[in-house]
């Protein structure tokens, strides 16, 4: 199944827009790939939080990011000088001496809402 998403992803950029999830010890972090071609992006490292939006797309086997608008991001090198690469399932992107390794998200249903209080009465 891997594999098959794999060589779907280096032949097909469409196979790429999801959700990314990086969590690590003390870090948490996600980009969103667009279909579009656009991304969003978040990272919280100690005390660092940042964000950045832009454009991305697919140069072989790694993807480049455009960055069109960002906040934090001035601590760290910029943003766009570090390519994430596909590596099988994970997409791997080295910020703040620290190797991120994202992992795609399944499509999550949202949970129901339990507290019927907040629920809408009409």
């Amino acid at each position: 199944m891997i594999l098959a998403w794999l060589l779907l992803a280096l032949a097909d950029p469409a196979a790429l827009p999801g959700f990314y999830v990086g969590n690590q010890m003390e870090m948490a972090t996600a980009i969103e790939l667009e279909p579009d071609g656009t991304f969003a992006y978040a990272l919280d490292y100690g005390a660092v939080s940042e964000f950045a939006e832009g454009r991305w797309k697919l140069e072989g086997e790694r993807i480049v990011l455009t960055v069109e608008k960002s906040q934090g991001t001035e601590h760290g090198p910029p943003l766009a000088s570090t390519p994430l690469t596909i590596e099988g399932d994970v997409l791997t992107f080295t910020r703040y001496d620290r190797t991120i390794r994202y992992k795609r998200e399944g499509d999550l249903t949202p949970p129901p809402n339990r507290n019927h209080k907040l629920d809408k009465k009409d």
